[in-house]
C-alpha cells in the first residue's frame, strides 16, 4: 500500500512538472516568435508568397481563393451550379438558384475569416499584427497556444495551434444571431499532409451548437490556375430555366441517383414555381423527360408523405427535398425505371402535368 502511494505521488510530481515545463515554454514564446513558426511551418513567406491562387474541392463544393484574400464558392455537380458564394471588398454575396442577397453576421465573420486562412495557405500569414496571445489552453491532455483577434467584431476568432508543429488545430467562432441565439462554430483540422508542393489540412470537422457537424475532405488541390479577369466579380449560377402555369411544369434535371431501391431525380422547381401551378398534396402528376411518361403523385410537405412501410410496396412521387432543400424531387420507390434512367443528364429539359 505504501509502494503504490509512493509511485502515485510520483506521477503526480512528473505531471505537475511536465505541465510546468509546458506552461513555462508558452511563456517563454512572444506572439511574434509563435506566428514565425506558424508561417515557418507552411513553407515560410517567400514560398508562401508565390502562391497567387489556391483551388480545392471539399464534397460538392469548389473553393478558388487568391492571395488578396478573395474567396469563391461554387457548388454543384458540373455543369449544374446551384450557389455561389462570394467573398471580396468585406462583402460577402450569396447567389442561391438565382436568388441574390448579402450574407450579414456571424456567418458573414466565418467566409471573411476562411478567406483570409485559405489566402495564406492554412497559415496566420494574412493574420499578422492583428493578433493577441491568450496563452496555453487545455483541451482534455492537450495543450494547444491561444491566440485571438485583437480587434474582434460583433464574433469572436480564436485560433488554436499545435505545440510541437505551430500549426492550426482548432478555429473557434462565437456571438449571436440576429435573433440573439448563441453562436459557435467550432472546426479541428486534421494533421497537415504534403500536397502540390504545399502541406495543408486535407481534412477538418465542423460542428455548430444546435447542428449535426461536418467533416469537409479536401480534395483536387491546385496552385496558381489561369482565372478570367472578372472570375471574383461573377456571381452567375446555372440551374437552368423553370416555366409555371395552372397545373403546369417545365424545368430542368439538377442531380439524380440510381440504386437497387430507386430512382431520385433532383428539380429545379422551387416553392415559388409550385404555387403558380397551384399544386395540392395528392394531385395525380404526369411526369416527362425525354418523351418518356410517368404518373407521380405530388406532396406538399414531407410530413405528408406515406410512411415507409407504405412506400416499399411500390411508390411514385414528387415532394421537397429533405433537409430543408430549395427544390423538389422525384422519386421512383420499388418501381421499374428502366425506361427512364438512360434518358437522365445533367440539365436534361423536364415537365409535369396535372391529370
Amino acid at each position: 500500500m505504501k509502494r503504490s502511494i509512493l509511485a502515485g505521488t510520483a506521477a503526480a510530481v512528473f505531471l505537475l512538472m511536465a505541465l510546468g515545463s509546458l506552461s513555462s515554454a508558452g511563456e517563454d514564446l512572444s506572439l511574434k516568435a509563435i506566428v514565425q513558426k506558424n508561417i515557418e511551418a507552411s513553407g515560410g513567406r517567400e514560398k508562401l508568397s508565390q502562391v497567387q491562387n489556391l483551388t480545392f474541392r471539399t464534397g460538392n463544393t469548389r473553393f478558388v481563393v487568391a492571395a488578396g484574400g478573395e474567396l469563391k464558392l461554387s457548388t454543384g455537380k458540373d455543369p449544374v451550379v446551384t450557389e455561389v458564394i462570394l467573398v471580396k471588398d468585406g462583402r460577402v454575396q450569396r447567389n442561391s438558384y438565382n436568388s441574390v442577397a448579402e450574407i450579414p453576421d456571424p456567418e458573414k465573420t466565418v467566409y471573411l475569416t476562411s478567406a483570409r486562412l485559405y489566402a495564406g495557405l492554412f497559415s496566420l500569414w494574412k493574420f499578422e499584427g492583428q493578433l493577441k496571445l491568450e496563452g496555453l489552453a487545455a483541451f482534455g491532455p492537450e495543450k494547444l497556444y491561444h491566440l485571438t483577434l485583437a480587434k474582434p467584431g460583433a464574433v469572436k476568432v480564436d485560433f488554436f495551434l499545435r505545440p510541437d508543429d505551430f500549426r492550426l488545430k482548432r478555429l473557434v467562432f462565437q456571438g449571436q444571431t440576429t435573433d440573439g441565439d448563441i453562436y459557435e462554430v467550432n472546426t479541428d483540422f486534421g494533421l497537415f499532409e504534403p500536397a502540390e508542393g504545399l502541406n495543408i489540412p486535407l481534412s477538418w470537422f465542423s460542428s455548430q451548437v444546435g447542428t449535426r457537424g461536418n467533416l469537409a475532405e479536401v480534395t483536387e488541390v491546385k496552385l496558381n490556375q489561369l482565372l478570367p479577369g472578372d472570375f471574383f466579380s461573377r456571381l452567375e449560377v446555372n440551374v437552368g430555366a423553370t416555366e409555371a402555369g395552372p397545373g403546369q411544369l417545365k424545368g430542368n434535371v439538377l442531380d439524380f441517383n440510381s440504386s437497387p431501391y430507386g430512382l431520385s431525380i433532383s428539380t429545379n422547381w422551387r416553392k415559388v414555381d409550385i404555387e403558380k401551378a397551384g399544386l395540392r398534396t395528392g394531385d395525380k402528376l404526369s411526369f416527362l423527360v425525354e418523351g418518356v411518361e410517368s404518373e407521380v403523385v405530388f406532396y406538399a410537405s414531407s410530413g405528408e408523405v406515406p410512411n415507409q412501410n407504405e412506400l416499399a410496396q411500390g411508390a411514385r412521387l414528387m415532394m421537397p427535398m429533405p433537409r430543408g432543400g430549395n427544390t423538389y424531387v422525384i422519386q421512383f420507390i420499388a418501381v421499374d425505371t428502366a425506361s427512364i434512367a438512360p434518358k437522365l443528364k445533367p440539365l436534361a429539359p423536364i415537365e409535369a402535368r396535372k391529370k
